[in-house]
């Protein structure tokens, strides 16, 4: 006997995410319509005719062959969506969105204010349209501020929130003589998608209690704040100069918690408290040098502290990565590989946990994708569909719930609206 299909968390609730019209990558829309899909609701892709959403031009692509269809971004944040096609400044595809909009729960623009206010599409005008539709903003700074049309983008966002000082803390050490750091990839992107998604939840919770939908405006750069919050909290009560900005240098450095180099690769090592002291010192064998009395204390280890970097440097140069992880974890040393992607895939705590997921598509055949951030015992995480390819659900959507005659859309196509 079959069993029953598990129940979807999000069933039922219908989103359609707006394409970015900016010539500047932004992936935020795209990766909040991902978490509303991949827990099941239903949600329509819409894209530009012929080129595609931006993510299909990014890559990766397999075998450096560029295809609209195999892009490995686009493969991973279109899963469980349904895909149309409509050149958004016509006014007649804007009808059709319309159209699609009345059935919709909510909707992600992540397109400039400017932008929305020329093509019909502002927030309040869409409010005004429909007022159960709960219209989600995601722009570099939010519709509301004062920098409401300036462009952004990765870059700009992770160095205007501060995150480009604050997060690698353990290589900016002095940003008053060192220069800041790049995140890699678009992860402010990412970030974004996320606090559009768990924002765009609260809004529809709201309307299970009063019925109406509203406008929830989502700044990029307010995204990337949020990861250093505490920090700002910090400086608004001390200076640079005061005590705990100071202990905090101190402890960067002299609480020997860094990232090292080993045989083959690096490790993040820790042996900053008098607990993870004796332990290293054990996993060491107990050298003599270790057992002088200038290293007796955290307050002593921090006056040489140069001498006991030196000395990680030469123990961590004779082993691996997975040897000294092993070494320090006997002796509950905190230790850990830093894993290049290549070793993120094939680490047995992400097979154990089935993260990466295997699934078929018609073009690019199987491919294998991060999976779910989290886990929903009774109403799980799955993939139920691929990445659709451009316009594969045009005549779905168009036709059979808009309404549009066949011969009206190969006129739309003709034209180049769909």
């Amino acid at each position: 006997m079959s069993r029953e299909p598990l129940p979807e968390a999000l069933e039922g609730l219908r989103v359609v995410e707006l394409p970015c019209l900016d010539t500047m990558p932004f992936l935020a829309a795209a990766m909040a319509a991902k978490s509303f899909a991949d827990f099941g609701a239903e949600v329509i892709k819409v894209e530009p005719p012929r080129v595609g959403a931006q993510e299909r031009q990014l890559g990766p692509f397999r075998d450096d062959r560029r295809d609209l269809e195999t892009g490995g971004l686009h493969l991973f944040l279109n899963t469980n969506k349904l895909g149309v096609t409509l050149e958004l400044e016509n006014s007649s595809a804007r009808g059709i969105l319309f159209s699609m909009l009345e059935r919709a729960d909510v909707l992600f623009n992540p397109n400039p204010p400017s932008l929305n206010e020329r093509i019909g599409l502002s927030w309040r005008s869409l409010t005004g349209h429909f007022p159960e539709l709960i219209v989600v903003s995601l722009t570099p700074f939010g519709e509301d501020s004062l920098y409401r049309d300036l462009r952004g983008g990765d870059l700009v966002a992770t160095q205007m929130s501060g995150v480009g000082y604050e997060t690698p803390w353990h290589q900016v050490t002095d940003p008053a003589t060192q220069p800041p750091l790049k995140l890699a990839g678009r992860q402010s992107d990412y970030l974004t998608g996320y606090t559009a998604a768990a924002a765009a939840m609260v809004a529809v919770f709201d309307r299970t209690r009063n019925g109406s939908g509203q406008h929830v405006d989502v700044s990029q750069w307010l995204a990337m704040v949020s990861m250093i919050r505490p920090n700002l909290g910090g400086s608004t009560h001390e200076s640079a100069r005061a005590p705990a900005y100071q202990r905090l240098s101190i402890r960067k450095k002299a609480g020997a918690q860094w990232v090292y180099p080993c045989a083959d690769g690096w490790v993040s090592f820790n042996a900053g408290t008098q607990r993870f002291w004796n332990g290293w010192k054990a996993a060491m064998g107990r050298p003599e040098w270790m057992e002088a009395e200038i290293f007796a204390t955290a307050a002593d280890r921090a006056a040489h502290v140069d001498v006991i970097e030196a000395a990680i440097h030469d123990w961590l140069s004779t082993l691996t990565k997975k040897e000294a992880f092993q070494r320090a974890q006997a002796q509950h040393v905190p230790c850990f590989p830093v894993h290049t992607i290549r070793e993120v895939a094939e680490n047995e705590q992400y097979q154990a946990r089935e993260f990466f997921q295997e699934h078929e598509h018609p073009v690019a055949k199987k491919v294998r994708t991060p999976g779910a951030p989290c886990r929903l015992g009774r109403t799980p995480w799955r993939i139920k569909r691929p990445a659709p390819r451009l316009g594969e659900h045009n005549r779905k959507i168009f036709g059979e719930r808009c309404g549009l005659a066949a011969g009206e859309l190969e006129r739309l196509v003709a034209e180049k609206i769909v």
